[in-house]
């Protein structure tokens, strides 16, 4: 009887070719988030939704009200401990003293037929406060005025001299000065004059500064306070030019303001602000433009920080939910470049010190990425298969 072989089972496992191996690992990424240099659009309004930032669109209200930057301000200093320039003498202070007298022989007669006076430059007032005079004697000046002293020089000389008369005047004070150093022509001690003095006027007196105005911060340290500004800001306009005050620091340092610029554009990277005034359009420009290929037209941002008072000019009052610091509030302006009247918005949105500009991916790029990728897989995959064939 022949011999019957058992029937065996056995899986039949089907050959996937390479290729479509691959297009499912494209796939897997696909369905991650492809790689790119920052947020797209999306991105951006999802942070403003879970209320990590501030997003404002910018029209012509908001050009308006929030196109020039909020400065720092000297203003506050106008409050701090200080004192006003005086006519009170002071240790170190060098007084010119004139003594007359009516008739002729006296003690300080010179002159035609004797009569006349005699002058005392030079006088300096000791760190003890007093000065000397012949026929005078010591006198206590400090803290009294050039009258005070003159009234206390007649009275020494009553019985002495001949219907004394005393002039006295400051020709060096010691006690009215500041004091400017730092990127100036001439750093060192600026004289106070009782008319009381400008900021500018002592930095214009110290040799002015090495620098563009709007490259220059000027800081004041004044009893135990200081503040900065630009000196630009200090020249254009008033409010910042404050009066100098007795024993002033004023340090003039270079540093020129910056801002950044990353995203779709040209050349990113971080710049110097050109002038005082300069825009956003202008950035964006200076850094080749946006990118045809890859740029998000509607997508231009600035991220900067903000008072709430000024975004309240523009009637946001719901800003309690959102982050706040002494900086300000975390707000994103967004430009939609699309819009030909954006670009005069852009023109007038001037920039500040450390702000950051950034221009979105279009979403097309994100597709391009991922066509890119299938394309790579499909060539790879018929590679693979013409190998293993």
């Amino acid at each position: 009887m022949p011999l019957t072989n058992k029937s065996r089972s056995r899986t039949v496992v089907p050959v996937v070719p390479r290729r479509f191996v691959l297009l499912g690992g494209v796939a897997t990424v696909a369905a991650c988030a492809l790689p790119q240099q920052g947020p797209d659009s999306a991105a951006v309004e999802a942070g403003a939704e879970a209320l990590d930032f501030l997003l404002v669109n910018v029209d012509v209200k908001v050009a308006r009200s929030l196109g020039l930057p909020r400065r720092n301000a000297l203003t506050a200093l106008q409050s701090a401990a200080a004192a006003e320039p005086s006519n009170a003498v002071g240790h170190g202070d060098v007084l010119h003293v004139r003594v007359l007298e009516a008739g002729a022989g006296g003690l300080f007669a010179i002159g035609q037929g004797g009569a006349g006076g005699t002058d005392f430059p030079g006088v300096v007032v000791d760190r003890a406060g007093r000065i000397s005079l012949p026929y005078v004697g010591e006198i206590e000046v400090f803290g009294d005025t050039p009258d005070e002293i003159q009234r206390k020089i007649v009275e020494r000389l009553a019985g002495k001299a001949i219907e004394p008369q005393a002039l006295v005047s400051i020709t060096q004070s010691e006690n009215n000065r500041a004091t400017v150093a730092g990127d100036v022509g001439a750093p060192g001690v600026y004289r106070l004059s009782l008319r009381g003095d400008r900021l500018s006027q002592a930095i214009a007196a110290s040799g002015g500064s090495r620098f563009p105005a709007h490259e220059t911060r000027v800081s004041v340290v004044r009893g135990g306070r200081s503040g900065s500004s630009f000196l630009s800001e200090i020249l254009l306009k008033p409010a910042n030019d404050i009066r100098v005050q007795r024993d002033d620091l004023i340090v003039l340092t270079h540093e020129p303001p910056r801002y950044t610029l990353t995203g779709s554009v040209s050349r990113p990277g971080t710049y110097a602000l050109a002038t005082a005034d300069y825009s956003v359009l202008e950035a964006v420009s200076a850094a080749g433009g946006l990118l045809d290929a890859r740029a998000d037209a509607t997508g231009v941002f600035l991220f900067r920080y903000e008072s709430p008072d000024r975004l309240r000019a523009i009637g946001r009052a719901d800003l309690a939910p959102y982050p706040q610091s002494a900086r300000g509030i975390p707000t994103v302006f967004r430009f939609d470049m699309r819009d030909p009247a954006t670009q005069f918005l852009a023109q007038s949105f001037l920039l500040a010190d450390k702000d950051a500009l950034y221009v979105a991916n279009a979403e097309s790029v994100q597709l391009g990425k991922l066509i890119g990728l299938f394309n790579l897989g499909l060539t790879l995959g018929e590679r693979l298969d013409g190998l293993a064939n």
